[in-house]
């Protein structure tokens, strides 16, 4: 007796018709959501995506972020400051400070706007929705980056929603023993050529003391150590030489990162000063150095889009499209991490 052999359905493809609503519109099946997702419902972007393939590549705190899942609003985490350790048969009760660090996890949201008689059908529908989610993953990365990184201002939730590396490391915090701008430094972008005047102002020097402030301390890892950079540095760090004559900066080949002093480079246009986040930050360029796993990026949700076509009581007929992302920020402590200012005249 032959086997009987199941039978074989048909996944739906991307803008075919599921069924219809109450109200007779159509529920379409969209790309990169389950099949029974309806296109006026939160649709989750899947990680293997362009849209988020394109965040990961443009945002350099989604890159090096450590991650922390938060299933709430807030989530506090043990702040990491080292344990004592003895030797012997008796045990010594540690004497740091187990205080915490609390993640606020803020929505970060954009819309937009159609006109239907663009969208003739559901797979314009779809089209339409990848092209504006890539101009997203742009304006996200680069905002995400700005908010984390320089915006200038105390946190409020709204125009400022993290209190960014560059706030912290310019900011006394008796929990950790850091004194406002210890970790910080300007460099005046005409001072290249090592030796400058006075001494210990050149580019060369400036980065070399950045560095050593990281790595003299307790929270300096070979293996964690990150260069995240303003895409204005470039021109400054290949004209950067030591002494000797030899370039600190280099251009990374084959897929490997650009380096500096053998740390590798993330470049990033959000890392600029800014009073507010903005997608596009017109301020001066940053330098960030340090250890990633004290750089503390929270996860509430994962990036999602939101379809809804017009009603009968709206008085235009246009679709509206949302995308936003839950996420938090902070820095675990201010000693792992220092940052440069490039102040141009």
């Amino acid at each position: 007796m032959r086997p009987t052999r199941a039978p074989v359905f048909a996944l739906p493809e991307p803008g075919s018709i599921l069924g219809y609503r109450k109200d007779g519109r159509p529920i379409y099946h969209i790309a990169g959501a389950a099949s029974t997702d309806i296109i006026d419902s939160w649709i989750p972007i899947e990680w293997d995506s362009d849209v988020i393939q394109r965040i990961q590549r443009e945002s350099a705190i989604e890159q090096l972020g450590y991650r922390v899942p938060m299933k709430s609003a807030t989530k506090r985490i043990l702040r990491s400051a080292g344990l004592t350790v003895t030797a012997g048969t008796t045990y010594t009760d540690d004497t740091s400070t187990n205080d915490y660090i609390t993640l606020t996890a803020r929505r970060l949201i954009a819309k937009f706007t159609v006109d239907e008689d663009d969208l003739s059908d559901a797979a314009t529908v779809v089209d339409t929705i990848r092209i504006k989610g890539m101009d997203w993953a742009i304006s996200y990365a680069d905002s995400f980056d700005n908010a984390c990184i320089g915006v200038s201002a105390a946190e409020n939730g709204s125009t400022v929603p993290f209190t960014s590396a560059y706030k912290s490391l310019r900011t006394t915090d008796s929990a950790t023993s850091y004194t406002a701008d210890d970790n910080y430094l300007t460099w005046d972008d005409d001072l290249i050529a090592i030796p400058a005047t006075p001494l210990g102002t050149s580019l060369y020097e400036k980065l070399s003391t950045a560095f050593k402030k990281v790595e003299t301390g307790q929270f300096w890892s070979m293996a964690d150590q990150f260069v995240i950079a303003a895409p204005g540095w470039r021109d400054a760090l290949r004209l950067c030489t030591d002494a000797q004559g030899r370039p600190i900066f280099m251009q990374g080949t084959s897929g490997t990162p650009d380096t500096l002093f053998n740390a590798p480079i993330t470049w990033s246009r959000g890392a600029k000063v800014s009073a507010t986040m903005l997608g596009a930050p017109g301020g001066n360029d940053l330098l960030l150095f340090g250890n990633k796993s004290y750089l503390k990026k929270g996860e509430r949700s994962q990036p999602e889009s939101l379809v809804d076509q017009a009603r009968a009581q709206d008085n235009t007929d246009d679709t509206a499209v949302k995308f936003r992302v839950r996420r938090g920020f902070q820095l675990a402590h201010q000693k792992a991490f220092s940052i440069v200012e490039r102040i141009t005249d």
